[in-house]
């Protein structure tokens, strides 16, 4: 008698350990993922209310548009200190100073306002108009001449003898101060060196100095360009203070 055989399958392995295994990585992913970004939003809220407090600050000097550098911004405040901070602003006053065209990276920007900012690096703009009044106050601008910009070059403009007189100047940075040497002089059509006039006929226009003391301390001047709107100005400093 002939008995049929049962037919035999190959073991099938038990597969939930590995499923179980799959759920729970791709759980513990979702769950890191879920908190990285929460994190993230977090530290974005941080940095928007931060640059918000910092605008706010700065309303007494004009309204500028504020950007903290860096991340995350929680770690530097619970440091009390911001790495970076970029301000521009299309317009300002400091110390009845008119600015335009300000553009400011700050470093080691501390939390407590009583202490200093690391590092200053600024660009702004002094109008004609405002270097005319900050000469008037700090040097010896002669009476009835007032700064212009002609061909890129910075000048004093005026009137002499009935005709118009323009007095080309090259401005200099020293420190806490602007220097302006005359270079030339144009009474009507005709043009001549200062070089070659006599030193009498050329002080009154020569070696005029604006006094920048009303700049926050720890900040000086490092470059000065004539531009049409006035006066360009680089500034640098450290351990600077509004206050």
């Amino acid at each position: 008698m002939t008995t049929a055989r049962t037919r035999e399958y190959p073991h099938q392995p038990n597969r939930r350990p590995q499923r179980r295994r799959r759920t729970l990585i791709i759980s513990a992913i979702v769950i890191i993922g879920t908190l990285i970004i929460g994190v993230v939003a977090a530290d974005r809220i941080v940095d928007y209310t931060t640059e918000q407090r910092i605008a706010e600050s700065l309303e007494d000097y004009g309204e500028a548009d504020v950007s903290v550098e860096g991340f995350p911004v929680l770690t530097q405040l619970a440091g009390g200190e911001l790495d970076s901070v970029a301000i521009t602003a299309d317009r300002a006053q400091y110390e009845g100073v008119d600015f335009t065209d300000v553009e400011a990276d700050l470093y080691d920007v501390p939390t407590d306002t009583s202490r200093p900012i690391g590092t200053v690096d600024a660009t702004a703009v002094l109008s004609h108009s405002t270097l005319d009044s900050l000469a008037a106050e700090h040097s010896s601008l002669p009476e009835s001449m007032t700064f212009t910009t002609v061909d890129g070059q910075l000048a004093l403009k005026g009137s002499l003898l009935g005709q118009d007189l323009l007095v080309g100047i090259e401005p200099k940075a020293e420190g806490r101060r602007a220097a302006v040497d005359a270079t030339t002089i144009r009474l009507g059509s005709a043009e001549v060196d200062v070089a070659s006039l006599p030193s009498f006929l050329t002080s009154a226009i020569s070696d005029i100095v604006i006094d920048l003391d009303f700049l926050p301390a720890g900040l000086e001047l490092t470059d000065i360009e004539a531009t049409d709107a006035g006066l360009s100005l680089r500034l640098h400093g450290s351990g600077v203070s509004l206050d």
